[in-house]
């Protein structure tokens, strides 16, 4: 009788469906931003990437509509022809179907770039990962490193928010852009009025303190997905992040 009764308790326990993981509380998904420490850790475990993703994703567009809706090219079109030598022998009719032609490439360009961006920028962060994983030859957990990847598009994000606010207050804005929100070390010391020059300048624009931000953040989750020590990941990652941004704004050139 009581193996009987073992055995059908045994069946109920065999077809009772597994228990979902608990969702994830708001205060939990911000905490990964301040606290990546204990945030990332929690992201290997019980993280989700759709959240993340999404702000991102909205943040992205709503910069890219913004800038779509003030751009102003008739600027832009003036200094092209004359440089090209049309701008004496044109109409102003045809001046403004060529500003209007101008205006037009530069928003679809505006909003095609904000909605590819955040997708591009999760796939890269999600090689990044994989990448330094295995170069700190750490045992790399696949479920986990979305969710810690697309936790460091936020501060990215982030920045897109005060860049759109910035967008917003402007009256107009020329196909090339204009500077925004301040991201670097050269956009604050213009705000204070000591603008960097030459290659201090070049130097400025590489400490990206947003980026910098994501590259801390990403360096937690490198050990939390890779189960690797936490100051061997951190250390290794801002290197690589140092690295980086040095080779795509002081080599280049910016």
């Amino acid at each position: 009788m009581s193996t009987t009764t073992e055995a059908h308790e045994g069946h109920d326990a065999h077809d009772a469906p597994e228990a979902k993981p608990p969702k994830e509380p708001f205060g939990a998904s911000i905490a990964v931003l301040f606290s990546p420490d204990r945030g990332m850790q929690r992201q290997v475990r019980v993280g989700r990437a759709r959240f993340y993703f999404l702000f991102a994703w909205a943040s992205s567009i709503a910069l890219g509509v913004v800038t779509a809706v003030r751009v102003d090219a008739r600027s832009s079109t003036l200094k092209q022809l004359e440089m090209m030598g049309q701008l004496r022998s044109m109409s102003e009719r045809q001046i403004a179907e060529e500003t209007q032609s101008g205006e037009r490439v530069a928003m679809v360009t505006s909003i095609a770039k904000a909605v590819v961006s955040t997708p591009g920028g999760l796939g890269m962060a999600c090689l990044a990962v994989v990448v330094l994983v295995w170069f700190f030859r750490g045992r790399i957990k696949g479920s986990a490193v979305a969710p810690v990847a697309a936790a460091t598009l936020v501060p990215g994000a982030l920045a897109n928010l005060v860049d759109a606010v910035a967008a917003y207050r402007h009256a107009l804005i020329p196909p090339e852009g204009v500077p925004l929100g301040p991201r670097t070390l050269t956009a604050v010391m213009q705000l204070f009025h000591k603008p960097l020059m030459g290659a201090a300048m070049k130097f400025g624009n590489a400490l990206d303190f947003y980026s910098l931000w994501a590259a801390v953040m990403m360096g937690y989750g490198v050990a939390a997905v890779g189960q690797i020590p936490k100051r061997r990941a951190v250390v290794g990652t801002m290197i690589a992040w140092v690295c980086y941004r040095l080779l795509t704004n002081v080599a280049a050139g910016r």
